[in-house]
């Protein structure tokens, strides 16, 4: 479950949720945290968090659940680790709301305050929040005022973590900390891909496979002997789209020897006068991916150094990679050092809240969660 706040308001912008609401008692407000007490509106807010962020997850093994969703498929039914999305709703929106009354506690703790800057971008994101989905939020039972404190939440969720672990804070990093967490987690690439078989459940043409194996290793030693990665993926790609133009219904497969033979007549377009994009063939790998395939990101991991070159291999595939210094790439740090931060204290930030937490007195109004559940919510009971 999505342990930070600050996620919570793009959730609900993007992917609206029309709530119903009805039930008898005080369903005012929905928990009580020492002396704070959450609403019920601010509830019903992270509760269509809490379904996008289900929708993710089951996406993340299943990518048709996530069509299923744009097609207005309800997915309460189905289960995240043995609960169904409807209970994770409400599990997500109760644990968000006891985690907006231990961020404002920690803020006014460190004494921190929100700058001019940041109350002036609070107020636009929530004018523009409101004048896209106000009929949404007011039939859902979410005042701006709401919209407004979460917005304000995600903004001190945001101090109070560089608080704590930015450089220079309570439990701090460094800048070298980051750019070690960047090289041990992604990598930078450019590689050419030499197939010889369509599927891993197909039969293997081992003569084919073995002849393909001959041409990446005939790339690696042209790369080797100094040619630019750049004009052997740009060479090669030629040679495809030749081939794939060239063939009919009838034609056997290229051999080997054909295709070098090619390689020989190909020649790359002359770019001098063009504007070249300079990163144009490379790609970023990260650790916990699995593209191209997961054999391909373990091996670059595993195999691969920076600075040289390696022939890999998976179920279908000869792979000739280039590793570059992930770090070089300054533009790559500077846009996503937030991200490679959050991520290197993302467990120590979710135990600093959760033993925060556990030091309050909490009190949960089941008359609430009985009335605003996820099914009622969605207007399918």
């Amino acid at each position: 479950m999505n342990k930070l706040l600050r996620k919570a308001l793009v959730f609900l912008t993007i992917f609206a949720v029309v709530f119903s609401m009805a039930g008898c008692g005080d369903t005012s407000w929905i928990v009580k945290v020492d002396d704070v007490t959450v609403n019920a509106g601010m509830y019903i807010y992270y509760q269509g968090a809490g379904y996008t962020a289900a929708v993710y997850e089951l996406s993340e093994e299943d990518s048709t659940y996530y069509y299923y969703y744009l097609f207005g498929y309800s997915l309460l039914d189905e289960t995240i680790d043995g609960q169904s999305v409807s209970d994770y709703m409400s599990d997500y929106a109760v644990d968000m709301c006891k985690q907006y009354v231990v961020i404002s506690k920690l803020f006014d703790e460190l004494g921190l305050e929100l700058s001019e800057t940041e109350l002036a971008n609070i107020e636009t994101s929530v004018a523009n929040t409101w004048e896209s989905y106000s009929d949404t939020y007011e039939a859902a039972g979410i005042s701006e005022d709401t919209v407004r404190k979460v917005a304000i939440a995600t903004m001190m969720e945001e101090d109070v973590f560089n608080a704590y672990y930015e450089v220079g804070g309570l439990n701090g990093t460094t800048e070298d900390d980051i750019k070690d967490y960047l090289e041990e987690n992604y990598a930078r690439v450019k590689y050419i891909t030499f197939e010889f078989s369509e599927s891993a459940d197909d039969a293997i043409d081992e003569d084919y496979k073995a002849e393909m194996l001959e041409l990446a290793n005939s790339y690696l030693e042209r790369a080797e002997a100094g040619e630019s990665m750049d004009d052997l993926i740009a060479e090669y790609e030629e040679i495809l789209a030749a081939a794939e133009e060239e063939e009919s219904e009838d034609s056997d497969e290229e051999t080997t020897e054909e295709v070098e033979e090619e390689t020989e007549e190909v020649e790359v377009e002359d770019t001098e006068d063009e504007e070249v994009d300079e990163y144009a063939y490379e790609s970023i790998i990260s650790i916990e991916g699995d593209s191209p395939s997961e054999k391909f990101v373990n091996y670059v991991f595993t195999v691969c150094n920076v600075g040289e070159y390696s022939v890999i291999q998976d179920d279908t595939c000869f792979y000739l990679v280039e590793r570059l210094d992930i770090l070089e790439r300054d533009d790559l740090y500077e846009a996503n050092r937030d991200s490679y931060l959050e991520a290197l204290f993302d467990d120590a930030y979710t135990t600093l809240i959760n033993e925060k937490l556990a030091t309050y007195e909490v009190e949960v109004n089941e008359n609430s969660i009985k009335r605003y559940t996820a099914e009622r919510a969605l207007g399918i009971d």
